[in-house]
């Protein structure tokens, strides 16, 4: 075809290579394959007229999501067989270009075409959009059913059924198990993390899509840490089911990433050899007193009532009374304090009937951390005190859900090894992650959050 022909020129003109597995320059890496396989199942390599991939993981969202810039002149959106008007398949294997890291193996299904402008006669610009398949195998769908009847389930265990029933489903594995067969093994498998929650859950899901099931038994679900939030999100090893408490806990990835002045006058900072040189910070957060005070960090009140009993239940929350109890990125703890009716949880309960005698008979699985949320409320707006925005050198080895140790200098001055921005640097957790793939140069870029300053 002569789009296809177009794009074969391109490539042999561009003379890139994609076999390298020498790591020769920060941000160096291995696009394997960019492939676009239409309707009809017909492969297109489309890395030729890529100007950038965008590649985006996000902690609080359940699926991975892809953007291709494009800039075609070899009328490619046309010749596509049916056109990209979303269903086509997009296959994508990439690596840091370093023999010790994994290659990232990924099938997207495209959403659609944006921002298309004609540039030029013969030539435009657009953006392919797409989400992992699983996306699009549960936008639709609903669940309606009962789970943990008699002596109830674990959150997990049901998350897990929910996972295999209407996410993962044996439809979609056949459609992995195909693209496989021709060649294109994806990364990921199935629920790669799978946090285990304690007490057992009785719930009916009435009509909920699958994802909104799962985050209802993300809020109701808990671990051994009460304030420790419950998510579902996707990353390049699989899907995950974590405990926001033990993500913390987790070693930091790497190195330590090192962020100086313009100024700093050393060789391989001038030639950008140092994988783990920061090449660019935002701060995009540092504290924010009325937030801490309205938001539930630093106080809250829950009223707890049973209408059963014809009685309630007033309970307060202090964070200096828990905050030692929080598993933390850094050490301090945040000072300043709210009045204790800052936020006001208002809950019907059964707190308690599962051990009392006129109501035990009925079985009640009562909920024994009705008083989770002032925690969780509180837990959150620790960790995300701090929030900044780095780009590195690109490292497809990050994922949301990892943690980092980062060292900034101070913006005024710098002698090594003696100073450093106590209040920017430390541990961090990335919660969203860009990988950016051009021609050239592949950057990662990574928006994190912390609790405190070092000191």
């Amino acid at each position: 075809m002569v789009y296809q022909d177009a794009i074969m020129r391109k490539a042999s003109a561009s003379g890139g290579d994609t076999s390298k597995e020498n790591y020769r320059f920060p941000g160096d890496f291995i696009l394997e394959r960019l492939e676009l396989i239409d309707k009809e199942g017909v492969p297109t390599d489309i890395s030729a007229l890529s100007l950038e991939v965008n590649i985006l993981q996000n902690l609080f969202l359940p699926f991975m999501q892809i953007e291709i810039a494009v800039n075609d002149s070899a009328g490619f959106v046309n010749a596509v067989s049916n056109g990209l008007s979303g269903g086509e398949i997009i296959y994508v294997s990439f690596k840091t270009a370093d023999p010790e890291f994994v290659m990232n193996k990924m099938l997207f299904a495209v959403n659609g075409v944006k921002e298309r402008v004609r540039n030029t006669t013969g030539n435009e610009t657009y953006v392919i959009e797409g989400y992992s398949l699983e996306h699009f195998n549960t936008i639709d769908k609903k669940i309606s059913k009962a789970f943990g009847s008699g002596s109830g389930k674990k959150i997990n265990e049901i998350v897990q059924i929910i996972f295999d029933e209407h996410i993962m489903t044996p439809e979609l594995k056949s459609v992995y198990n195909l693209y496989k067969n021709e060649g294109r093994e994806v990364s990921k498998t199935g629920i790669q993390g799978l946090t285990t929650t304690t007490g057992l859950h009785s719930c009916v899901i009435p009509m909920y899509n699958p994802i909104e099931a799962i985050r209802y038994l993300c809020d109701e679900g808990v671990d051994d840490d009460t304030a420790s939030k419950l998510l579902f999100y996707e990353t390049f090893l699989g899907f995950q089911f974590r405990s926001l408490g033990k993500l913390i806990k987790e070693e930091p990835k790497g190195e330590e990433f090192l962020y100086h002045p313009s100024s700093y006058n050393t060789d391989s900072y001038k030639d950008g050899m140092n994988a783990y040189f920061i090449k660019s910070i935002d701060r995009i957060k540092e504290s924010d007193l009325t937030e801490q005070m309205t938001d539930g960090l630093f106080s809250a009140t829950t009223i707890e009532i049973d209408p059963l009993r014809k009685d309630f239940n007033k309970t307060v929350y202090k964070y200096q009374d828990e905050v030692e109890r929080f598993s933390k990125l850094n050490t301090l703890t945040i000072p300043g304090g709210a009045d204790d009716n800052a936020i006001v949880h208002l809950k019907t309960s059964r707190r308690g009937h599962d051990v009392d005698s006129v109501f035990a008979p009925e079985a009640p699985l009562a909920q024994r951390d009705v008083l989770k949320d002032p925690f969780r409320d509180s837990y959150l707006k620790h960790l995300t005190n701090n929030i900044i925005v780095i780009t590195i050198p690109g490292n497809s080895a990050l994922n949301v859900g990892d943690t980092i140790e980062c060292k900034f200098t101070p913006a005024t001055s710098f002698e090594e090894g003696k100073e450093e921005d106590k209040y920017t640097s430390g541990k961090y957790l990335i919660t969203k992650c860009r990988h950016v793939i051009t021609k050239q140069i592949y950057d990662t870029v990574l928006e994190c959050v912390k609790d405190t300053g070092i000191e």
